[in-house]
């Protein structure tokens, strides 16, 4: 499949999903109010860490090594037997950290033990949504891209179904539950869809591991983790940082205008995560590559812009579609979120260069230096300018980390005929 063909797939499958996902935050939001989302938002970014650590960063690798050794069938047992036998093994290690330390964890996220349950179950449920996590990662690098997107479709159904069940029985606690509960669902969902694939057997998942595969998988790992552990912990910090010197609704606007923005820009990174990783793996050639990224702009870039302008213009009413009310003030965070968000799609289009190619180095030290200007930044600008601060943090630092990496592969971006190494 190509970029267009990708994209109007992923459209399909974003159109249901955002239709879930607005229905389902619609509800929540209407039921527990800025400060639930607010809490909602710590949950999700406390399971990213945690489904990370679990999978100990290697899915990006999986999906590269997958795409590239295309024809190879012990390749592929080697990846995928490798990544399962870790990913059960950390899933219950981590675990089992969790449940000790549960009380410890479930305070800080939300300033009481009422939801000390929620961590316990999550720490039951995680060797679940890692297994979850290969399988989707299996169907990405086999490139069945179909299969992949009703997969995602049948999960964000059946996870809007049980959301609006738990929210409606139990407020908070069940919207914080269904966020649990949908990885299950998502598991027993991606089982179901894979035994239809050629690949799936017992041998590609229980075969132990090889030293070699784990060697080039882990290089994926580190910046997983740097990438995806380091930016939630950053997005707890701050949003506790809120709630401690502003409120907890206040915290519930800054999640609500995340949100907002992941709804909308859903469409262009699934695109991005199942076609450009695949794609810019199995590009070799400087100029094949330099055009592959010149063809992404000339087609996404226009997209996020328009959508963007379309955000601004409704904001008002989206507010109300998505949220409440209560959720008014969020109306001023719209412009230089936006503004940040085109940028985000300009700079990534160029960033997936970095994973594509195993640029470990590279990719720590931007991703660092990143995530660090944000949260300075953050706390600056929240101190001085209130919660619109975090709009402007957010805009300014991914201007920088796009001219970041135009520095970085300004020889391909300029430069005509070379061979790209890995």
């Amino acid at each position: 499949m190509d970029l267009k063909s990708t994209t109007f797939w992923s459209a399909v499958s974003t159109v249901v999903r955002m239709l879930a996902g607005i229905i389902s935050v619609k509800f929540v939001a209407y039921i527990v109010g800025p400060s639930g989302v607010a809490f909602i938002g710590q949950l999700q970014s406390f399971i990213l860490i945690t489904n990370t650590g679990a999978n100990m960063g290697m899915g990006q690798g999986t999906i590269k090594y997958l795409a590239e050794d295309r024809n190879d069938h012990q390749k592929h047992q080697q990846i995928l037997s490798s990544s399962f036998f870790v990913t059960v093994v950390s899933s219950v290690l981590i675990s089992i950290l969790i449940l000790f330390l549960y009380k410890t964890i479930g305070f800080y996220l939300f300033k009481t033990h009422d939801y000390d349950i929620v961590i316990i179950i999550l720490a039951l449920g995680l060797s679940f949504y890692a297994v979850q996590q290969i399988l989707i990662q299996a169907l990405n690098g086999f490139q069945e891209i179909k299969k992949l997107i009703a997969a995602k479709i049948t999960i964000s159904l059946l996870g809007l179904m049980s959301t609006l069940i738990l929210v409606y029985i139990a407020g908070v606690e069940g919207a914080l539950l269904a966020l649990i509960i949908s990885q299950i669902i998502g598991f027993a969902v991606l089982i179901y869809f894979s035994l239809k694939s050629p690949w799936f057997n017992k041998e590609m998942f229980f075969n132990g591991f090889d030293k070699a595969t784990l060697q080039r998988l882990f290089k994926y790992s580190l910046m997983t983790f740097v990438s995806v552990i380091l930016l939630n912990v950053r997005q707890i910090f701050l949003r506790d940082y809120v709630i401690e010197n502003l409120s907890a609704d206040a915290a519930g606007h800054w999640q609500a205008i995340w949100k907002i923005s992941e709804i909308y820009l859903s469409i262009i990174t699934f695109s991005l995560s199942i076609y450009y990783l695949p794609k810019l793996s199995s590009i070799h050639d400087k100029l094949a590559l330099k055009n592959e990224i010149f063809n992404g702009y000339k087609f996404l870039l226009p997209v996020v812009f328009v959508l963007s302008v379309l955000m601004y213009l409704f904001r008002d009413l989206i507010i109300l579609i998505l949220f409440s009310k209560d959720f008014a003030p969020v109306s001023e965070l719209f412009l230089y979120q936006l503004i940040g968000d085109v940028l985000k799609i300009a700079s990534w289009l160029i960033s997936f260069l970095m994973v594509a190619k195993a640029m470990t180095k590279a990719f720590i030290i931007t991703e660092v230096i990143s995530i660090s200007i944000f949260l300075v930044l953050s706390l600056y600008f929240l101190n001085n300018y209130g919660l619109i601060g975090m709009t402007y943090a957010y805009a300014i630092n991914y201007g920088i980390y796009l001219i970041m990496m135009i520095v970085l592969f300004r020889k391909l971006l300029f430069n005509n005929h070379e061979t790209v190494t890995q």
